[in-house]
């Protein structure tokens, strides 16, 4: 050991004498390289001089290696230039155990790269390892959206695994052809144990398939084959954020086979009102009573069981329900076979087997499991309301058509040739027995509405029974899937005890769940984001329905000023998008874009005129019987119906893709043509955010400065436009609209001389505000203090709500506006005149503090003198007086009318003193009233009430009506 640690220092000696000659030397070790100690130190060592140039000296890095017994430093070089021996040859890099390893450039770049190289490698392996289709690329729809892509989605399933499945929509690969669905609900314990059996057709090759399910246990799955083996199932992943189920398969799924998917799973049943929930209540005797039902919204059906929940899947159902035998089953189709399983499942218990339904999307198989009583009324086979429509079938259909489609469809529900209803459904009604007795209405409502509309749409209802089920618990009025319409049981009152308007609403909400059995049951949208157009559908041939079997109620007038009107008045606020933008991806939509829809439906209806329009809706069922569509298919019958001699496709995209609407502008045009101009609608408070070209030119003036601002042209400007039919009449013809198309921004039409005023939007179908000349607002004006019947109820309508609107938006003057309302002391109908005492509401309350707020009241005050009069104090007359009573009283009292405050308190004192019943219709004007005499009692005894009714959970309608009278105080306490 002692003579190799003094050859090394001898070595390192010689070497520092080298490197005071002539610089660097490189020591090399001769021989082989040994791994003994013994070994090294009989090595020989070789020196070697090496010449380096000056640029390759600034290249030597010198670094330090280990520290060794001997306590020396290794020198190191590292060039980018090689080194060579004085033999010419490259020197073998060697390893010393003390320093440092020692590399050459082109080994490190090799090195680096093959690194790199299975670097990208991996990543290319953990990015499109995912599910594949049999090809070596990703499925087509296997993509990431609608999420923040700035943060990496990473979805793990339940069991720790990595979530394969990125897309919140399913695969195309799987189609859904039938459910087998049973189910057994225990109703003492809330367990829900069930199996589903879905067929599905493959319509790509894959190896794995994604299924929606919710708060549900898998506990069993396999998927036969079509020889009726079961497939090998590798992994069952759940992903809970999206209620996806991953099944991946061994074998692939063969294109265009057809498999059975069968799972079993146990869950709990619920409180809340959503997907299969329990439902506690008390009956008439006061016991404590369960039932457990279902509610599906969009998107919903997987809470109650394991399905393909999208909107355009679409298939039959044959639902087996487990009940007791004093409970009653119920489903969309009728009770086929009902079987005694008690002695395989328990004592007492029923299996009800239903029939298959026709093809439904998942969020319409319905179940329910109630212990309630029916009411079977009696349905006549024709109604007098029937017989007096002389609507006849379709030209195209011919008789035997219409008997094998009608037979195929249900054997009870047929339309004969002639376009008359021969059998009806069956209407049954399932509560608790103090709730038969308000069936009536219920019951015979529906059964006009559904004979009218089969009628009208030439289309048959597709089953033989249609169920309604009171639900105490249920958070909407009705909801309604095909054959089973489930009805919130506070929704059922007294018809004495009805506001009138309530009465006509409950009415109206009848309607749109029997509607909705044709336009979502026979037709459903091919997607949640298009569900803003069955709700269109839905609001507004309800309303349309109503106003042809009850002609006496102004539900027209009701439909104007409650859809058309609050929604321009809502879509005159800028930050709304437009109908197809706005809508939302589940079809929850908000109110604002279903009235917008309704709207332009009805502007739809007046484009087609009616019969067209009929058709075209009858014809879209019929095209699309049981399958799934969207809103262009719609507008491609529309279309097809009128030759196209209208540009209805153009047309609708235009009204559904653009946010706002369009002012129209009335003006005079050259040789005394007048000119229909159109721009979107834009009030002056938004001119500081709004460019001053989407503004009228003649509403853009100034009068501060003598600058006229060069034209801009119009072709430059990306400025929306719409295309719709303008109608209007004339004072030479007043009951004959004529009707000229606006494709741009600006028309002109020719009249006579003669013509004084112009009225535009007849009708007021065109979903639009108008602007007159003031020339032509002061004849119009002219015109309805002589005769103002001289215009229909829905144009007087249109007319105040457009003078006061455009006032309110700084685009008209205001006398204008005050000389208009100065005719309504002879006003009679409910729409008109209440549409003005709302918009004076509104003046009210802004100028409520201002110095002209007295002279205001007592002209308003002079205009209700007459009403009252003619209206009373009593709860008379037809139903467009009724309501139109408390229009007006409840107007006179908050404008201080001391007459009618006078009688309010005088009404609720007798109440209080006598217990004289107050008409619901005059309830809030008595509240507000009697509140406003500013008696400590009288508000005392609304609040006291309000109290009352709030601890029930009862009665919110009068809690709505105590809230607003005692918001209208003077008094601060």
């Amino acid at each position: 050991m002692g003579s190799g640690r003094m050859n090394v220092e001898s070595k390192a000696a010689a070497l520092a004498e080298q490197k005071k000659a002539g610089g660097p030397v490189k020591v090399s070790v001769v021989g082989s390289s040994g791994g003994n100690q013994a070994g090294n130190s009989s090595k020989v060592w070789r020196r070697e001089r090496i010449e380096m140039t000056e640029p390759e000296l600034d290249d030597i890095a010198f670094l330090t290696g280990e520290k060794s017994s001997s306590k020396f430093s290794i020198l190191c070089s590292i060039s980018s230039n090689k080194f060579f021996t004085g033999t010419g040859e490259a020197p073998t890099v060697r390893k010393n155990r003390d320093g440092v390893a020692m590399c050459s450039q082109k080994k490190a770049i090799c090195v680096t790269a093959i690194v790199m190289g299975a670097l990208v490698a991996t990543a290319l392996i953990i990015a499109y390892a995912g599910p594949q289709n049999g090809k070596d690329k990703l499925l087509s729809d296997y993509y990431l959206n609608k999420y923040n892509n700035s943060e990496p989605f990473n979805p793990i399933a339940t069991n720790g695994q990595p979530y394969p499945w990125l897309s919140m929509e399913l695969p195309t690969a799987i189609r859904p052809l039938r459910y087998v669905l049973t189910i057994h609900p225990n109703l003492t314990n809330l367990d829900v144990k069930g199996q589903v059996t879905v067929e599905f057709h493959v319509e790509k090759e894959t190896s794995f398939l994604v299924l929606h399910s919710q708060d549900l246990n898998i506990t069993e799955r396999a998927i036969i084959g079509p020889k009726g083996f079961a497939l090998k199932i590798n992994r069952l992943l759940e992903y809970p954020p999206r209620q996806q189920l991953y099944l991946e398969v061994k074998d692939k799924l063969r294109k265009k086979v057809n498999y059975t998917l069968n799972l079993r799973w146990y869950s709990k049943l619920v409180p809340d009102p959503e997907g299969f929930y329990v439902d506690i209540f008390e009956d008439e005797t006061g016991a404590r009573r369960t039932l457990a039902a279902t509610v599906f919204r969009p998107g919903g059906a997987r809470k109650a069981f394991p399905c393909f929940d999208e909107a355009h899947l679409r298939a039959p159902f044959r639902i087996s329900v487990f009940r007791d035998r004093f409970h009653i089953g119920l489903s969309n189709s009728i009770v086929h076979a009902t079987d005694d399983v008690g002695f395989y499942m328990g004592t007492g218990l029923l299996r009800d087997d239903f029939y298959e339904t026709p093809p439904l999307p998942s969020g319409c198989g319905v179940l329910g499991d109630p212990a309630f009583r029916t009411d079977k009324r009696p349905i006549k086979s024709k109604s007098i309301l029937i017989k007096s429509l002389h609507i006849s079938a379709p030209a195209n259909r011919t008789k035997p058509q219409l008997e094998v489609e009608h037979r195929n469809i249900t054997e009870n529900g047929t339309i004969s040739d002639t376009g008359e209803i021969v059998t009806a459904p069956s209407y049954t009604f399932y509560a608790s027995k103090d709730l038969l007795d308000k069936s009536q209405f219920l019951l015979h409502t529906s059964r006009d509405v559904m004979e009218y509309l089969q009628t009208w749409l030439g289309i048959p209802y597709p089953l033989t029974k249609l169920d309604f089920v009171a639900l105490p618990s249920l958070e909407e009025d009705i909801m309604s899937s095909l054959g089973l319409i489930s009805i919130k049981s506070s929704f059922l009152h007294d018809l004495e005890s009805q506001h009138t308007k309530e009465f006509h609403m409950s009415a109206l909400k009848i309607a749109e769940a029997i509607i909705k059995q044709f336009f979502g049951g026979i037709t459903s949208p091919g997607s949640w984001k298009h569900n803003w157009l069955w709700q269109g559908l839905i609001k507004y041939l309800g309303r349309s329905v109503l106003s042809q079997l009850q002609p006496n109620w102004p539900m027209d007038e009701l439909h104007l000023m409650e859809t058309t009107m609050k929604s321009l008045d809502v879509d005159a606020i800028e930050g709304w998008a437009s109908v197809v933008d706005g809508s939302r991806d589940d079809g929850n939509n908000e109110d604002f874009y279903v009235d917008k829809s309704a709207a332009i439906l009805a502007l739809l209806h007046s484009a087609l005129e009616e019969n067209n329009f009929r058709l075209c809706l009858g014809n879209f069922l019929r095209i699309h019987r049981f399958q799934t569509a969207e809103p262009l298919e719609l507008w491609t019958v529309c279309g097809k119906q009128m030759n196209d001699t209208k540009n209805i496709k153009e047309m609708m995209h235009l009204w559904t893709s653009h946010s706002g609407f369009p002012l129209v502008t009335l003006g005079p045009g050259e040789g005394g043509n007048f000119t229909i101009s159109q721009a979107p609608f834009a009030p002056a408070e938004f001119r500081a955010i709004t460019d001053d070209h989407l503004l009228p030119h003649n509403l853009s003036s100034t009068t501060t400065t003598t600058t006229t601002p060069a034209p801009v042209d119009p072709k430059s400007r990306n400025i929306p436009h719409w295309i719709f039919p303008v109608s209007f009449v004339t004072n030479l013809n007043k009951t004959c609209p004529q009707t000229v198309w606006l494709h741009s921004n600006q028309t002109q039409i020719t009249l006579d001389p003669s013509v004084t005023w112009i009225k535009l939007n007849t009708g007021q179908n065109g979903y639009f505000r108008v602007l007159y000349t003031d020339h032509n607002w002061n004849n119009l004006i002219d015109e309805l203090k002589k005769n103002h019947r001289a215009f229909t109820a829905k144009d007087r309508i249109g007319l105040i709500s457009d003078v006061f609107t455009l006032c309110h938006a700084s685009l008209m003057p205001c006398p204008i506006t005050m000389n208009l309302i100065t005719y309504l002391p002879k006003e009679t109908n409910w729409g008109p005149l209440t549409t003005g005492l709302r918009h004076l509401e509104q003046w009210r309350k802004i100028l409520k503090y201002s110095e002209c707020f007295l002279m205001l009241a007592e002209f308003v005050r002079g205009i209700l003198t007459r009403s009252i009069a003619g209206l009373g104090w009593k709860n008379n007359g037809t139903d467009s007086a009724k309501l139109l009573r408390p229009e007006v009283l409840l107007a006179s009292v908050l404008w201080e009318d001391l007459d009618a405050i006078k009688q309010s308190k005088q009404i609720l004192h007798l109440y209080l003193v006598n217990g004289t019943e107050i008409p619901t219709n005059l309830r809030e004007v008595i509240y507000t009233g009697a509140v406003l005499s500013g008696e400590f009692t009288y508000w005392q005894y609304c609040w006291d009430r309000f109290n009352v009714l709030l601890s029930q959970n009862e009665g919110y309608e009068e809690r709505m009506e105590l809230l607003r009278a005692l918001g209208e105080t003077k008094d601060a306490w």
